[in-house]
């Protein structure tokens, strides 16, 4: 059966992590689930949690009896959990392993939730020319995410992948632009984001590039489109080369 989420209605939905504040109602009977696309966090029925918890408690009561009729302490082997976050190569350097570091801790998937901690690898991986990254601390900045909000350090982080041809970038560079977030508002410039980020599948870029046509000039218009053809162009170029 086929998840949407409550608010947003996407289709684009995962597990999501437990927290401590859920409650035990909610951990023995519900599946936690979050959206890719707006993050809601919502929880679902999970008929096989309460026979889990039967089984478990079966279990339990298994290797008590067997315990108490063997009347010896006999020490169980340890089990070995494996490392599945990337501390490890995050905190050596790895800047993918500290943008992915970053999203978890972002997500609360497999640790906490900490928005200070998200921020902190973001930033660690964005140094490296990470385009991910920058755009997550950028949005970081933006919103004052785990870091103080500064619009003009998030203008700044945002335009690099977007001037790579990062398309989430591309838009939200374009919103910037479009109300002069972290610069001076810039309606053509914003248009020209649009237009990229919306020649890359961004439905919502397409939309907002449309609603900017009446407020500028043909000329400005003609203007904006040579530049997001010259700018797909030197893009797309080192890939076209020879080798």
């Amino acid at each position: 059966m086929t998840r949407v989420c409550p608010k947003c209605g996407s289709d684009q939905i995962r597990s999501a992590a437990l927290h401590a504040h859920d409650g035990v109602r909610r951990m023995l009977l519900y599946a936690p689930l979050r959206c890719r696309e707006c993050r809601h966090r919502f929880w679902v029925f999970s008929p096989l949690k309460p026979l889990l918890l039967l089984a478990g408690v079966g279990a339990l009561i298994g290797v008590t009896t067997w315990f108490a009729l063997n009347q010896h302490p006999a020490a169980m082997p340890a089990t070995h959990v494996p490392d599945s976050l990337p501390h490890t190569r995050a905190a050596q350097g790895d800047a993918e392993a500290q943008l992915q570091l970053g999203l978890r801790y972002a997500e609360g998937d497999g640790v906490i939730q900490n928005n200070k901690e998200a921020a902190k690898w973001f930033a660690l991986a964005a140094r490296q020319g990470l385009a991910e990254a920058q755009y997550q601390y950028g949005l970081a900045l933006l919103e004052g995410r785990g870091v103080v909000q500064d619009y003009r350090a998030a203008f700044s982080w945002l335009e690099k992948p977007a001037q790579r041809g990062y398309a989430k970038a591309q838009y939200s560079l374009g919103e910037l632009y479009r109300y002069g977030t972290g610069t001076a508002i810039d309606k053509a410039r914003a248009y020209l984001w649009f237009n990229l980020a919306a020649a890359q599948g961004v439905d919502a870029a397409a939309k907002a590039r449309d609603s900017l046509v009446w407020q500028l000039k043909p000329e400005q218009i003609a203007a904006m489109q040579e530049e997001a053809r010259q700018m797909s162009h030197n893009a797309a170029a080192p890939a076209a080369a020879p080798d």
